[in-house]
């Protein structure tokens, strides 16, 4: 195979011709580009029998231009030099079509993405013509419109996936978006609220809470806790079952399988169970756990602003107004300010919650349903004690130990 493509390619002089002579021989003489343009020109076939030409000024160019085109043939990584002229803007759409596989709210969040960053910035654009630079160039872009860190990484990813495409169909050799520089993430502070908070908030709101005690307990994610039925409840061993969650996509529900698609059990404290064998008489199996008063799939988009907001804001004055008359008394604040919280926070109210019993870094992980530990250091480290002057104690009493042993 290598010998035949080598048949098929060379380097030529474009300047000097064969001329036979008329004593039979052959001899070079200049021919009618002599002068004229680049004076040597490769050439190879490649494996679909197509033709690509490249001419240069020195012989020694060319040859190693051919070189490295034949080489790849070779590896079977061969990119055409012609390839990378179709639109970016016509590759993200062909590649958008074929993400059949994804979750709808995955879909709608990657659909979104490519109208409102990536395809107003890169549809008029070739793929070789995009550069590194130009994708940093992007990023900074992004940056001073005041996009947020998970925005750029969602759009980032996008066109990485996109180019990578380009990449596997061999219209690119290598992918421009390796090794980009995003921008780093800033924790914004979470809203943990105490033991006390949790009940204070749970009586507070007009309707469902024990949706309030159910999540803060056991960190569920809003849509995981809304697609629970009175099947995924182990009341004897206080275990639920995550296997599927709801969402909304454009103001439509959507089920799906809970997020990454794994299924995971979470224990529940033994002070919820009355409150929820109450939610499930007269329920069937398959019926929901908790629902609006209406009977229908209990909504975060409706609840946050009718129930939960308005009874955080009341909370809220109370404890500042309780904080007024202690001040005005002298003997110091006892009433803690009641934080500015979401009902996405109290899954973090939970991680802390869990932290502060004892839980470790793996069992808070399984609880959340995190990926890895990683993610729930990442995601928790202020709440994990760090231990280092215990550590350190524990190295001093060695030491010192193996001082006296080894004394003489």
């Amino acid at each position: 195979m290598a010998a035949r493509r080598n048949r098929r390619a060379g380097v030529e002089d474009l300047w000097t011709k064969d001329e036979r002579q008329p004593d039979g021989t052959v001899r070079r003489v200049p021919s009618k580009l002599d002068g004229t343009g680049k004076r040597w020109r490769a050439r190879y076939v490649d494996d679909d029998g197509q033709e690509h030409t490249r001419r240069f000024t020195r012989k020694a160019d060319a040859q190693a231009w051919l070189d490295a085109q034949v080489s790849t043939l070779v590896q079977g990584s061969h990119v055409a030099p012609s390839s990378g002229r179709e639109l970016i803007g016509e590759v993200g759409k062909r590649w958008l079509e074929v993400q059949a596989h994804l979750k709808e709210t995955t879909s709608s969040t990657r659909d979104y993405t490519w109208q409102t960053h990536v395809l107003p910035y890169w549809n008029g654009k070739s793929l070789k013509e995009i550069r590194k630079s130009h994708i940093q160039a992007w990023i900074a872009e992004m940056v001073a419109a005041g996009a947020g860190v998970p925005t750029i990484e969602n759009a980032v990813g996008m066109l990485r996936m996109i180019l990578e495409s380009a990449v596997d169909d061999r219209q690119l050799s290598a992918n421009p978006c390796a090794g980009v520089k995003l921008p780093r993430r800033r924790h914004r502070p979470h809203g943990y609220l105490t033991h006390d908070q949790v009940e204070q908030l749970a009586r507070e709101v007009t309707e469902q809470g024990t949706v309030i005690r159910f999540l803060a307990y056991t960190g569920l994610r809003w849509g995981e806790m809304a697609a629970l039925r009175v099947s995924d409840f182990d009341m004897l061993r206080r275990r639920v079952n995550i296997l599927e969650a709801v969402a909304e996509v454009r103001g439509k529900l959507v089920w799906s399988t809970s997020k990454n698609h794994e299924r995971r059990a979470v224990p529940f404290p033994q002070f919820l169970a009355a409150d929820l064998a109450a939610l499930m008489v007269g329920k069937s199996r398959d019926s929901l756990v908790f629902r609006s008063p209406k009977g229908q799939t209990l909504r975060v988009s409706t609840y946050r602003p009718r129930v939960f907001n308005k009874a955080v804001e009341r909370l809220q004055a109370a404890a500042l107004a309780a904080r007024a008359e202690e001040l005005k008394t002298g003997k110091g604040l006892r009433t803690p300010e009641f934080p500015r919280v979401t009902p996405h926070d109290l899954r973090h109210t939970a991680a802390s919650l869990a932290i502060s019993a004892g839980g470790n870094v793996k069992a808070v992980q399984t609880m959340l349903g995190h990926k890895s530990a990683a993610l729930t250091l990442d995601t928790y480290a202020d709440l994990f004690p760090d231990d280092l002057e215990a550590v350190a104690e524990a190295l001093n009493v060695a030491a010192l130990a193996a001082r006296k042993r080894t004394a003489y």
